[in-house]
């Protein structure tokens, strides 16, 4: 994570500053506009870093994976910048922020390392701006792109999200959400599955996500009209 680039001889007194932390689906990791007193390193699951307009309206803006870390960019601040809310089952980390700022300070190679993950967010968030919250991209483009950006690692596991989070997400409707979905699943595109309640997902067809993603298929098997030549 942020710390792999550190030595196991400077790691060995920052470790004993590290809280382990196992959050439920749900669960408020951090607040928005609360002090920020560390940094979180995920090391399962899925957080949604989520602003809140002035009527309470909730719009998610970056999505946090393992090996990722939530609440880095308030290392230079004093207050968290969003709300990170676990989705399923989280299992994380807690470097309290004032020792992390001191490693920071004094390992170059963390240095770099922090620099790198904060790179690695700028550009996440950009292509939430470009290519998912919008633009000329048809609705299912959209969310083929957001279904493989949710890919667990290389693997064909994708994390589910409720309706009203992939509405916020791709900025549509719940209704246009859940047709999008269904047709997906009735087409062997996405699977559903689960283990217990914390953990939801979809076995996807990663090929034929990617086709849609790049708007090779452009329209929903269920719309495609079949046309048969007269004799």
């Amino acid at each position: 994570m942020v710390c792999s680039d550190v030595t196991s001889d400077q790691l060995e007194d920052f470790h004993t500053w590290i809280d382990d932390l196992a959050i439920p689906p749900g669960g408020v990791i951090f607040n928005s506009n609360t002090p920020a007193d560390g940094v979180y390193c995920i090391r399962a699951g899925t957080v949604k870093l989520v602003k809140y307009s002035s009527n309470g309206a909730q719009r998610i803006v970056r999505i946090v994976k393992h090996s990722d870390v939530a609440g880095m960019e308030s290392v230079f601040s004093d207050n968290f910048e969003h709300t990170a809310i676990a989705v399923g089952e989280v299992v994380a980390c807690r470097i309290p922020m004032a020792n992390f700022r001191r490693m920071i300070e004094a390992n170059p190679t963390l240095q770099r390392r922090l620099l790198s993950k904060s790179q690695d967010a700028l550009r996440e968030a950009e292509v939430w701006l470009s290519e998912l919250a919008g633009g000329a991209a048809q609705a299912r483009e959209r969310m083929a792109r957001l279904l493989l950006r949710l890919r667990d690692g290389q693997s064909n596991r994708i994390h589910r999200f409720s309706l009203e989070d992939i509405g916020s997400m791709l900025g549509i409707t719940i209704e246009t959400a859940s047709r999008i979905l269904a047709d997906f699943t009735r087409t062997g595109v996405l699977t559903k599955r689960s283990a217990g309640t914390g953990m939801r997902y979809y076995n996807a067809d990663i090929a034929a996500l990617e086709k849609i993603a790049a708007s090779e298929d452009p329209q929903p098997q269920s719309a495609r009209v079949v046309r048969f030549d007269k004799d």
